[in-house]
C-alpha cells in the first residue's frame, strides 16, 4: 500500500495568488478537478492568509481527469506535476489526454 509520501509532488506552481504557494506548493495534497476543459487545481485558494505547511512540498492527492494518460483510478501516476496558468489561473500543466 502506498502512502501520501509516494504521491507525485507538485514540482512547480506558478499560481502566485494561491495561499498555498510560497516559493512552491505547501498544501499537503492537491486535487486536480475537471472544470470543463480545464485540469484545474481545486485546492487553489486566493487569500491573504498563508496556507499549508512550510515543511511540506505539495503532492497530488486526487485527480478527477480520468482521461489523462497519468490517471489510474483517479490517482496521478506522473513523476511530478507543474501547476500554472492555462484555462484557469491554476491548471495542471502536466495533464495529457489519453
Amino acid at each position: 500500500m502506498k502512502t501520501l509520501l509516494q504521491s507525485p509532488p507538485v514540482r512547480e506552481c506558478a499560481a502566485t495568488a494561491c495561499s498555498f504557494n510560497d516559493s512552491g506548493c505547501h498544501a499537503p495534497a492537491i486535487t486536480v478537478a475537471s472544470a470543463g476543459d480545464a485540469a484545474s487545481c481545486a485546492t487553489f485558494v486566493e487569500s491573504s492568509v498563508q496556507g499549508g505547511i512550510a515543511e511540506v512540498t505539495g503532492a497530488v492527492g486526487a485527480c478527477a481527469r480520468s482521461e489523462c494518460v497519468y490517471n489510474t483510478n483517479l490517482a496521478c501516476k506522473a513523476e511530478s506535476i507543474t501547476v500554472g496558468p492555462g484555462a484557469t489561473v491554476s491548471d495542471c500543466l502536466t495533464y495529457q489526454p489519453a
